[in-house]
């Protein structure tokens, strides 16, 4: 009797040895799935972490582009205000010529007025084209920095 217990005890000690055996592997493969994750959520990270530089990247650029932009149409608005000063010196020129040269002034009247309205239309666009720019006069908004 006391070794059929004792047997009954080794063989019940044995399967919870087997059971603890099972759990243990259990456990050991469900901690190698949360390894295998965790570096699939790291690869992922690292990647959104390249797409996210990538972007910031194009962004800088485009406001590069975006500012050589509004110095480019500035520069454009103030050439064009200086083509109409220079036209209005060369009408200034051209009606003093042709009272030299005895001109009619009906004549040198209708010119005077053809050219101050193209000179007018140029300076005209020169001020929408700085009103358009970022920072231009008369825009009420700074340059873009």
């Amino acid at each position: 009797e006391l070794i059929e217990g004792t047997a009954k005890k080794v063989k019940d000690g044995s399967e919870l040895v087997n059971t603890t055996n099972a759990a243990f592997n259990q456990v050991s493969e469900s901690a190698a799935k949360v390894g295998e994750l965790v570096a699939e959520i790291a690869a992922a990270s690292n990647e959104q972490a390249q797409g996210i530089d990538q972007t910031n990247k194009a962004v800088a650029e485009m406001d590069k582009v975006v500012q050589q932009n509004a110095a480019n149409a500035e520069e454009s608005a103030s050439a064009s205000e200086e083509m109409s000063a220079q036209a209005e010196q060369m009408n200034g020129m051209v009606d003093g010529l042709a009272a030299l040269v005895g001109g009619s002034r009906k004549g040198a009247q209708h010119g005077r007025t053809s050219t101050q309205k193209a000179s007018h239309a140029v300076t005209h666009r020169a001020a929408a084209a700085r009103a358009k720019v970022p920072g231009g006069k008369g825009s009420g908004r700074s340059q873009i920095k």
